[in-house]
């Protein structure tokens, strides 16, 4: 009798291997041809759910995605949304080091491919109307437009991504979280630390 597939676990191994390649070796080596490897299977298995390299790029980068909203619908539970939505991006532990890492490997990609680019769009456009939605939810003072303020929070965010990744015992994940701290401080969200400036 023929063993009964279940695609759904396999594009699930499918991306767990994706995930595992793209962390230990980075975006460019996400091919169908290691991602058979890794899993064990053909390589005309992984291309009948996935058909080239673009669309095992985009599955890591929508985990990336999902696993940043996944952890700030969990982490809001103990703060505010916004800050959530916000932290959830930062590296200040390996895992969101890794994603930062394909991230922004993503968007180097995305900046010449305007299929890529499509997506990061999209993605980051989600992300400002979910903080801005969150914003106003908080109470951002009167005269402070939202969409304006959640755009400088994630450029701020980005920013001090950039410079963990680059420096990272410098921007340390205390520093990065003093920082964004005491920017929503400055907007009338959370106490403001008492964060020592550099």
């Amino acid at each position: 009798m023929p063993r009964i597939v279940d695609h759904e676990e396999r594009r699930a191994e499918v991306a767990a291997a994706v995930w595992r390649i793209v962390s230990r070796d980075g975006l460019e080596a996400a091919t169908v041809r290691r991602v058979a490897a890794e899993t064990g299977m053909s390589t005309s298995v992984v291309s009948h759910y996935f058909a080239g390299k673009d669309d095992l790029l985009r599955l890591a980068f929508r985990i990336v995605v999902d696993r940043g909203r996944e952890r700030a619908s969990a982490d809001s539970a103990d703060g505010g949304r916004a800050r959530a939505l916000l932290v959830t991006a930062l590296p200040i532990d390996a895992e969101r080091r890794a994603e930062a890492r394909v991230w922004f490997a993503f968007l180097g990609l995305a900046v010449s491919r305007p299929d890529l680019a499509r997506d990061q769009r999209r993605a980051y456009t989600a992300w400002r109307r979910a903080v801005a939605a969150a914003l106003r939810a908080e109470g951002l003072p009167q005269g402070r437009d939202a969409q304006t303020e959640a755009a400088g929070l994630i450029a701020l965010v980005d920013g001090l991504t950039v410079q963990a990744t680059f420096a990272p015992d410098r921007m340390t994940s205390a520093r990065q979280l003093a920082l964004l701290d005491e920017r929503l401080a400055e907007l009338g969200l959370g106490e403001r630390p008492d964060a020592k400036n550099d």
